[in-house]
């Protein structure tokens, strides 16, 4: 039994929000780990004389400049990072507020690989079915 080109439109959509989550999370994850790199390198930074000279990577130029000039720099970036990460986190609750209620007004439920197993075990105890039932073929010859 297929379903209808309605249902069709609500499954995808359904997907798309799925989808956008999934992004939302791996563009969270990727700034998370960016913001960690910038922590790492502040602390490194800390105990080195400020008049030291250092190269940090601008776009893709290598700029020379003190520690002191440099800090600043990266802790700037760092807290931008982290605003945008906390920006993501509640778009990401939104679009899964969103994703919930769209699931719950058009009744789509989830089946877990538990319940599709337990669904294949009862389908296998009802006996055994015609060959046309199974999805075999098979010739008149």
């Amino acid at each position: 039994m297929s379903a209808g080109p309605r249902e069709q439109e609500l499954l995808s959509e359904f997907q798309n929000k799925r989808e956008r989550i999934q992004l939302t999370w791996s563009k969270i994850t990727e700034l998370a780990a960016e913001a960690t790199e910038h922590k790492l390198v502040l602390e490194a930074l800390e105990k080195v004389d400020k008049d030291r000279k250092c190269f940090r990577l601008v776009g893709d130029v290598l700029v020379e400049r003190t520690v002191g000039e440099t800090m600043p720099a990266v802790a700037k970036n760092r807290g931008n990072l982290e605003a945008t990460i906390n920006t993501l986190k509640l778009q990401l609750d939104a679009q899964k507020k969103d994703l919930n209620d769209f699931q719950t007004k058009h009744k789509i439920r989830i089946r877990t690989e538990n319940e599709i197993d337990a669904e294949e075990v009862a389908k296998a105890k009802e006996g055994p079915k015609s060959a046309a039932a199974q999805g075999v073929l098979v010739s008149k010859s």
